[in-house]
Formats: structure tokens, sequence, C-alpha cells
């Protein structure tokens, strides 16, 4: 739980223009609340927040180091799970780093082996590696994207930052929003297209790459990708390896310095969770594993769309507890707590994100943070395992665009023609499924026939598995509360891909395969419940406070949304009364998003787009 951000430039001396880190690093104090360490020079400067998880462990700050005459500066935030490994290997060339700091250890790995060593990392990680004697900076991001980083550049000077509010505070950038930026918004959101944001010339590090920056210019590097392989073992091999991978990523995940709790809503993924956590460590007493759970007022009053339907989470939740010996915590929400929270949650994320999604996970993290530094869940598990439901049946419907933009015309609906026309979301939207297909097909190129299962989680794992990283990222951050996810697990993520589809729908069940390996660890009854989806407010009070916010924003003479809003439309779809169902929830995810949108561009000073 850190975070980085900083400036260079091989080529000028950037000395007078180091004071601009002071804003950066104010940006991004709530990821490191203790302070920060800097390190300036006449090319770099670079910032740390250094975090505390525990009241007896911080998070480290920049590390300097000098080997054999050689300069070197690391700023980093995340954790390498196989230092050990790699320290061996180190040490059995000669290279005594036995005493090293994790820090000094990526430090020594990089003299040894150059861009090279962080093909051997496994872990979660973001960081920035300066070389002062030749001039090199080096932006790196884990294979899955679990810490963020964003870059820009100005007048050859490059901006990185943990979270896009550093950059933007710099002085140096100018908050702009171009076309490519606003069609992101408006046709994507809350995903976008792997590497953008909204703003102009500010960039992600694409998980999986890293980026190089020197007397001799920009190289972005590709470091990691899935490969297609043949899937040799039989049966039993199989699901003893899946045992395996998933036993020992949740296990990875608990080795701290700190406390940890978990989420829990008896679900299949959770509940492996919590039942591997509460196998490794002493239950008991002010040890015991402790669990949280989120639910609505009057939830049960109102039919819940989708998944399950009329299959709440507490029996689950209560059953997996009674088993593992946890102790478990209710967090219940009112639609009051739950509207009065979109605003804050536009705030952690940084732009227009899900409403009631992101407002019931940040009411959630304010509560575990009270407690706890850092939490696990099982987020993440549907595109781990190749089984987000959305995107299965899209594929196998033979549709040919992507999976996540099916209500995009209601949403276009509500804006004015003029804007629309600029932006022509349908172009755009078939533009990027054709470059994400394009990426597909050279990425399976080669490779015997792949299923349309393939396809499916591939889209989910580039395009889906982003948005929830950074969902988790940006709201737990906002308390200073690190929400670990076991299952995004590269080694698991590997063999899992290679897996037949027939072979993970084993006894043709959904995820049978997963629940075959699990058979032991967790109670029939809890491998076979079917999937729940995430609780939602389907209350019409909730209804009825999101229409109230959004209609006051529209009698607002200040608001720069307005501006851009049909509001006949608008006005039209807000006076009616729709049945609970598909079409209720998507209506007050649209009603909330656009309040968000307002607040968003009210925080950024853009008055119009």
């Amino acid at each position: 739980m850190s975070g980085i951000a900083g400036m260079v430039n091989p080529n000028e001396d950037i000395l007078h223009k180091c004071i601009n880190i002071c804003a950066m690093s104010d940006a991004i104090r709530k990821r490191g609340q203790w302070g920060a360490g800097h390190f300036i020079s006449a090319n770099a400067a670079f910032l740390q927040r250094v975090g505390q998880v525990s009241p007896a462990f911080r998070t480290p700050s920049i590390t300097e180091l000098d080997i054999n005459g050689e300069s070197y500066v690391l700023a980093m935030d995340g954790v390498i799970y196989n230092h050990n490994y790699l320290r061996s290997e180190l040490e059995s060339s000669g290279i005594d780093c036995s005493g090293a700091s994790c820090n000094e250890f990526i430090i020594h790995a990089y003299h040894k082996w150059k861009e090279d060593f962080i093909k051997k990392l496994n872990g979660i990680f973001a960081f920035a590696l300066w070389i002062e004697n030749e001039k090199t900076l080096i932006l790196a991001r884990d294979q899955l994207g679990m810490r963020p980083l964003f870059y820009a550049f100005k007048d050859n000077i490059l901006m990185f930052s943990s979270e896009i509010g550093g950059i933007l505070s710099n002085p140096l950038y100018e908050p702009n929003m171009d076309i490519e930026g606003l069609s992101e918004l408006i046709c994507l959101s809350p995903r976008y297209t792997p590497g953008s944001t909204l703003f102009k010339g500010v960039h992600q590090v694409i998980p999986g790459y890293y980026l190089k920056y020197s007397l001799q210019g920009v190289k972005k590097v590709r470091y990691w990708k899935i490969e297609n392989k043949p899937h040799e073992d039989d049966l039993d091999k199989t699901l003893e390896t899946v045992k395996e991978l998933v036993t020992g990523a949740v296990k990875r995940q608990i080795d701290s310095d700190a406390p940890i709790c978990g989420l829990l809503s008896g679900g299949l993924y959770s509940s492996i969770i919590t039942s591997v956590v509460s196998g490794c460590k002493d239950n008991s007493g002010s040890n015991v594993y402790n669990t949280w759970s989120v639910n609505f007022e009057k939830s049960s009053n109102y039919i819940r769309y989708g998944g399950a339907n009329g299959d709440p989470d507490t029996p689950w939740v209560r059953w997996v507890c009674r088993r593992a010996g946890t102790r478990h915590h209710y967090i219940v929400l009112s639609s009051r707590d739950l509207a009065g929270a979109i605003i804050d949650a536009v705030e952690a994320r940084g732009f227009p994100g899900m409403p009631d999604y992101d407002a019931s996970l940040l009411l959630l993290c304010r509560e575990i943070k009270k407690d706890y530094s850092i939490v696990l869940s099982g987020d993440c598990s549907d595109e781990v395992f190749g089984a987000n439901t959305r995107a299965l049946e899209h594929f196998a419907s033979g549709k040919k665009r992507l999976p996540w933009s099916s209500n995009l015309a209601e949403k276009i609906s509500v804006f004015k023609n003029e804007l629309i026309n600029l932006i022509k979301p349908y172009e755009f939207i078939e533009k990027c499924y054709e470059e994400a297909l394009s990426e597909y097909l050279k990425f399976s190129e080669g490779s015997e026939k792949l299923e349309k299962e393939h396809e499916a989680q591939w889209f989910s794992l580039y395009w889906n598995l982003p948005c929830i990283l950074e969902r988790l990222d940006r709201i737990g951050m906002a308390f200073g509360l690190e929400i670990r996810v076991p299952f995004c697990d590269v080694e698991l993520i590997e063999y899992f891909w290679n897996i037949p589809h027939e072979l993970r729908r084993l006894n043709n069940k959904d995820r049978g395969l997963l629940r075959e390996a699990m058979r032991g660890l967790l109670p029939p009854d809890i491998l076979e419940r079917k999937k729940n989806p995430y609780p939602r407010p389907h209350d019409p009070d909730y209804d009825a406070r999101i229409k109230y916010m959004l209609s006051e924003i529209v009698l607002d003479p200040g608001s720069p949304v307005k501006n851009l809003l049909n509001l006949k439309t608008l006005e039209s779809m807000i006076k009616q009364q729709p049945e609970i169902s598909k079409r209720y929830t998507s209506r007050s995810q649209l009603y909330g998003w656009l309040i968000q949108l307002d607040h968003f561009m009210r925080m950024n000073g853009i008055t119009s787009l």
C-alpha cells in the first residue's frame, strides 16, 4: 500500500521544475498518510508516499543504491511474491543480497539481468527505476495490472503517478479532454481502451508492459502475455493442480505483517478464500479471521434482478462462518446512505463509474478501514476462470461488438444530437471492437483453433479485468485500504487458460472443474450454490432519491452537464415508472452516472465537452 510519482527528462536539467512534485505528492496523499520520501537530481525527481499497514510496519520509501559505481533509484508500489527464489538465483551467481530489502533486491536483479528481470517477477507491482549513469527510466507494471501506473509527456518531461490525479495536479499539465476521451467516457465508461484515459496525452502503462525512456527516446515493451499450449494433464492431475494453484494463490496473499480480513458473500469464490485462510492460521481469540458483507434495508421486499433471484446471501454466509470458525460483520445500507455516497464514489475513482456498486463498496471500505488495512476479495474470479456469463453468452450468440455496450442506445438518447453527431458512438464502438479483435487474432495466430469461450475470456481479461482492478484500487485507497484479489494470480491464469472448455464445465456444470477441485474444502451445498449477483438496491426510495438529485442538477443554471443533455428526453424518462426489472436497474444506474458526470466536470474545471 503505497503511491509513487515523479518527473524525468534524460536530455535536460529539470531542477527548476522539481517543486511540481509537491503538488503530485499531495494528490496521492491518501495512498500513504505517513509522509513521503523524495529523490531529486538534475534529470529526475521521484516521490513515494509511505503507508502504515500495521502499528509495527510501514511501507518502504524510495531506495537509492550504488553497485560497482552505477547509481540506481527505485520507487515501488507493491510486493514481489517470489523474491526469495530470485534471491537464491542471484546468490548462486555470486551476488550477495541476503541482507537486502525487497527494493534493494529489485535493483540487484536489474543490475544482473537488465530489463529481462521483469519477466521473472511474480507479484503485484508498479515501479519506477532510474539508472543515473545511463540517464534511463524504467516504468513497469505487473502482468495483470494489479497496481496502477499513469504517465504523460510535456516538453520532453515524462510525468508518472500511481493515480491520474497526480498528473492532473502537476502545473505542467493542463487538463484537456479531446474527442477520443469524450467518446471513451460516453460509450465505454467505466471501461476504457487498454492504456487509455479520459484526458488527452495521459496514458496508463498497459499490464504486462514496461516503458523505457532514455537518451535514445521512448520504447514500450511487452514482457508478458498468456501463451496457448496443449493441455496434457489428465482429469486427476488437472484437479490436483487447480487445487494447488488456487490455495497457493490465497496463501501468498495472506503473507503480511498486517492483520487481514476478507469479504464473504457465501458464494463459491469468497467461500474458498475464507476456508483456505481459516485453515492457515490459529483461528481463535484475537487471531480469528474476520469477514464482511453488505446488504440493503428492505432488500427482501423487492425482487433481485439476475442470477439467483430471491437467494439472499445471509444464510450462506452464516453457514460458511460456522464451518470456518470466522467472525462476520454485516453492513446494512439504507437508500439514503447509498444515494449520499455516489458523489464520494466519483471523487474516489476520479471519473463516473458504476454509481450504486461504487457507493456501496466505498461505504463498506470505510467501515473495514476502522480496524484493518488489508482485505481479501473474490472479485475478478469470473474473468480468471472464464466464467463471465455476460461475455460467454455474448460471444456464443455471434455478436460482433463489445459485450459491455448493450445499454448504449438508452445512454446516448439523453445527450444532445450535436454531441452524439460529434462522437459518432456506434462508429467508435465498432472501431474499438475491430481493434480489440485484431489484437485477439494476432494473439491466437499460429495456435490450434481456439474456442468461442476463449474469445470471451480474452475480452474479459483484457477489457473487464482492468476495470474491476481499477475500481477496487481507487475506492479502497480512498481510505488507505488495500483490497487484494487472490485469484488474480499469473500462474493460475496461465494454467487455467489452456484447460479445454468441456473440462472446465465438468459434469456439465458452470465452473464444474473448480467446484470438483474444491471438494473437501467446502461443504456440498456451498459447492453447488448457483451464482448470485452482487446485491443492489431495488428499493423505490433509492430510485426517488436519485431522480431528485438529478432534477436538482437539471434546474441548476451552473450545472456543466446540463448543457450536454437532451432535457426533453431525460425529463420524459424520469417521469416514467418502470417495473422493478433490468430496465429499472439500468435507469437508476444511468441517472446516478449523470449525477457523477456533472460532479466529474465540476471537480476538473470542465465547463463543456
